[in-house]
């Protein structure tokens, strides 16, 4: 969760400025950074709080500079924590710094319950890397103590932006906040509040337009399992409305969907004539007919493109997005690959749309608020086959796409790339989940128990769909010598990878997406814990068999809605081989039923597991155990989540499900085969 983490760590977030507090535009201004700070008191209805957020302001201040428009960004935060949970919380400060962003002063200094403040020293700041590869600024807070004060102040220069959003709500409550818009008269904005947050409203005041909102007490907000925090966070969102000339000749409805999808005509899709030959060879090369079937054009740009051309996140060369340079040097920036694919289904007579959707994560599309600071992923959808593809997801294939578009919206232009606009210029678009039984989690276990009740397990693990993507992007970027860590990780009932007597992978390229043939892990694992002796009777943990299951038994009272990652379902046949001379005295123990119904009855999310036996009076008898379990609804309201939670919780109890093994006669299955050995030598 990228705002809970962003919070702990005091991380400035992307789009987001944090300033003064002011309540209003009258000149009542609180002090930016006191000489002489106060400590506050602990507000009752916090004192069982790990921290408090005291004062949370945003601005944003446009100025016209040079030729350009620059951002100042501001951000003023003081905490008080109150345990250790929120010493360890706030004694570190990591802010990320976008590109092309200049930072003239970061202030930070903690303030001691008796009034001593001790001062960050500017030595102690540091410029780093963080784990995605961009700049950071982190420093650690000096004698940090329970009641103490931590107080930071940034201030930036960034480079124009037109829209963003503020978070205002995090896992510690926030006393005050406040968030202020400041640009010239030529420029209106436009604000809107989500989860609770005000609505801002633009006003003109001494030849400057403003916004301003302030609240106070804003409730904690806690991460939940199953649910995407960072939607339902309290945030501010802004965008540009309108701009406004010297003669007031008012502009209305600038940066709309409309130009949206223009901007994405113009920038992928205006080729020279030299970049049309050289697709039209490429084209050739990769065995893309204009006539021919279109999935399997589809199919052969995209495995051409992604199999053969290197895409890198930047590269200092002058032509790197004009596409005879892209195809000959088999490299591309992401811009270039997107205008690669738009040009190649061009050419190809592929019937397209080129769109841009956000992560679902972290905002749901609002088609009444057109900021596009909330699409940052490119998309094309295919109206004949009603599917989608990520161009720049290198290890995905059409039509699975990453998990984080999906059921949200998106803009796609529909502007057509040859011929003249006759319709509107785009449309909105869901990006539809493939359905659970589409993407698969299967096992086919058999487990064979030796004389001395040691257990040897056959097993099989294929996985199709959604539920591929992340093991065949494992095995496709590792090393030959990482492979059976990586087939230990999947193959959970092994102790230790030494375990793996051996195992075989099939469909492990990325080809298989387009028949969606599963991914298979097929191994033989001789494991010690699965089987127990109790006394004369052995206990078999059946259960262990399907791996570990999410459970949600100690949750609180449930505030957010549950959102499931994609439909999905897991099929599991477990075969027990019974030793000759024993039976399993409670097999009823793996019957387990649990299921979700909708308002028309019908069931969305199950878990069923069951058993039959199989007699066979040669090696021994077969008890069969089968285990469906199916989620073809992804979200749930709040409302219903112990409906949810109580399928969850059944397939969790499954996990835990032993079988108990005892011998018919009165002796083991080792004395047994002795003694035929004896008679049989007499």
């Amino acid at each position: 969760m990228k705002r809970i983490s962003a919070l702990l760590c005091l991380c400035a977030v992307a789009g987001s400025a944090f300033a003064q507090t002011k309540l209003s535009h009258a000149k009542k201004i609180k002090e930016e950074w006191a000489d002489f700070p106060v400590v506050h008191p602990v507000p009752p209805q916090y004192a069982n709080e790990p921290a408090i957020i005291l004062n949370q302001d945003v601005d944003l201040n446009y100025q016209f500079e040079g030729k350009g428009i620059n951002v100042y960004y501001t951000l003023h935060r003081t905490v008080k924590v109150l345990d250790e949970k929120g010493i360890e919380w706030f004694n570190k400060i990591s802010i990320p710094v976008d590109h092309g962003t200049r930072v003239p002063l970061i202030k930070a200094r903690t303030i001691l319950p008796n009034g001593k403040v001790r001062d960050i020293p500017k030595e102690m700041i540091k410029v780093t890397r963080n784990e995605y590869g961009g700049n950071e600024i982190v420093f650690a807070m000096e004698a940090v103590e329970k009641n103490a004060e931590i107080e930071l102040l940034v201030k930036e220069i960034r480079p124009l932006s037109f829209f963003g959003s503020v978070d205002f709500q995090f896992p510690v409550p926030v006393a005050e906040a406040s968030f202020d818009m400041s640009y010239p008269n030529e420029l209106v904005f436009a604000e809107k509040g989500y989860n609770g947050f005000p609505d801002g409203r633009d006003t003109l005041i001494n030849n400057r337009r403003h916004i301003s909102v302030a609240t106070t007490d804003i409730p904690a907000l806690h991460s939940e399992p199953s649910s995407f925090y960072d939607v339902h966070c309290m945030r501010a969102a802004y965008r540009i409305d309108h701009f406004i000339d010297k003669n007031d000749f008012d502009k209305k409805s600038v940066y709309t969907w409309n130009d949206l999808a223009r901007r994405l005509h113009d920038e992928y899709y205006m080729i020279t004539d030299k970049e049309r030959a050289a697709v039209n060879k490429y084209l050739t090369d990769l065995g893309v007919h204009a006539n021919g079937s279109e999935t399997e054009n589809i199919q052969k740009i995209e495995s051409g493109i992604k199999n053969n051309i290197v895409l890198y996140g930047d590269m200092d060369e002058d032509n790197e997005d004009n596409i005879d340079s892209i195809i000959a040097n088999k490299a591309a920036t992401s811009s270039g690959y997107i205008k690669l694919f738009a040009a190649c289904f061009t050419q190809a007579g592929v019937a397209h749309e080129l769109g841009l959707t956000g992560n679902r994560h972290e905002s749901r599309f609002d088609n009444s608020f057109q900021n596009w600071s909330d699409l940052s992923h490119n998309l094309f959808y295919f109206p004949n086959t009603h599917k989608f593809m990520a161009p720049t997801a290198v290890y995905y294939r059409y039509p699975v796409v990453p998990d984080v578009y999906l059921t949200n919206k998106g803009v796609f232009s529909a502007i057509p790339a040859k011929g003249t606009v006759t319709g509107p210029l785009y449309e909105v678009r869901t990006i539809t989940p493939l359905t659970a039984q589409q993407t698969q989690g299967n096992i086919a276990a058999a487990v064979t128990l030796d004389a001395d009740m040691a257990a040897k397990v056959d097993i099989s693990y294929a996985y199709s769909g959604y539920m591929a993507t992340g093991l065949r992007k494992e095995l496709l970027t590792n090393v030959k010598s990482k492979e059976k860590d990586i087939v230990k990780d999947v193959v959970s009932i092994a102790d230790t990878k030494d375990n793996i007597v051996s195992y075989t992978i099939s469909n492990a390229t990325m080809d298989n997406f387009y028949d969606n043939k599963p991914i298979e892990i097929t191994a033989t694992v001789n494991t010690s814990n699965l089987v127990e002796k109790a006394g004369p009777k052995y206990l078999l943990k059946v259960g262990e068999l399907i791996g570990t299951q999410t459970q949600l038994y100690a949750d609180k009272d449930r505030k957010l809605p549950v959102d499931l990652d994609y439909p999905h379902t897991q099929n599991r046949t477990i075969t027990i081989n019974i030793p000759k001379g024993y039976k399993v005295l409670n097999p009823e123990a793996v019957k387990m039923h649990a299921d979700y119904v909708d308002n028309n009855m019908a069931t969305t999310i199950s878990f069923n597991s069951d058993y039959a036996f199989k007699a066979d009076k040669v090696t021994g008898d077969k008890l069969i155990v089968t285990v469906n379990e199916s989620y073809s609804q992804i979200h749930f309201p709040a409302v219903d989540y112990e409906r949810y939670r109580k399928v969850v919780n059944t397939a969790a109890d499954f996990n835990k499900v032993t079988l108990l093994l005892e011998k018919k006669g009165g002796a083991t299955v080792k004395e047994t085969k002795t003694k035929s050995k004896a008679v049989a030598s007499k």
